[in-house]
């Protein structure tokens, strides 16, 4: 009886190498899935963050319009706080951009005289990142990286 128990033990075998190749195959495709499509996310995340910031910066721009009548310098809208909006804390607004940053959260304001102004964030749901342009007022064009007109 007790032989009959081992013999039956003995012919009773684990997973053949072919099925477990299979096996690691199928898992490594799921991975490179997961991993290509996460990688889209979190491109269109931060396109959405960084427009968001630029649609802010534009808001306080049009704000201080509403206000005072004319369009802020760069100084002048980093140091408004006399009205309602106000720059969200994190963004950074320069006239050029930081070194060492990610683009999240550095927007760019080129004021264009006293009626209006471009705010430029960056997309990242492109290959490269590209400057993307808000235009407050009466500022439209294309030249984004120096009079943004």
């Amino acid at each position: 009886m007790a032989s009959k128990k081992i013999e039956t033990l003995k012919k009773q075998s684990g997973f053949t190498i072919v099925e477990l190749l299979i096996v690691i195959v199928v898992i490594g495709i799921l991975a490179a899935i997961t991993i290509v499509a996460y990688s889209g996310i979190t491109n269109r995340a931060n396109a959405t963050k960084a427009q968001t910031n630029g649609a802010n910066v534009q808001k306080v721009v049009e704000s201080y319009n509403a206000d005072l009548g004319v369009y802020p310098t760069l100084a002048q809208l980093n140091g408004y706080t006399a009205g309602i909006a106000r720059i969200p804390t994190g963004i950074t607004v320069a006239a050029t951009a930081l070194s060492g940053t990610n683009g999240l959260t550095n927007i760019l304001y080129i004021p264009k005289g006293t009626t209006g102004g471009c705010i430029i964030w960056w997309d990242f749901g492109a290959t490269t990142p590209v400057a993307k342009p808000i235009y407050a007022g009466d500022a439209v064009g294309t030249n984004l990286t120096t009079t943004c007109t």
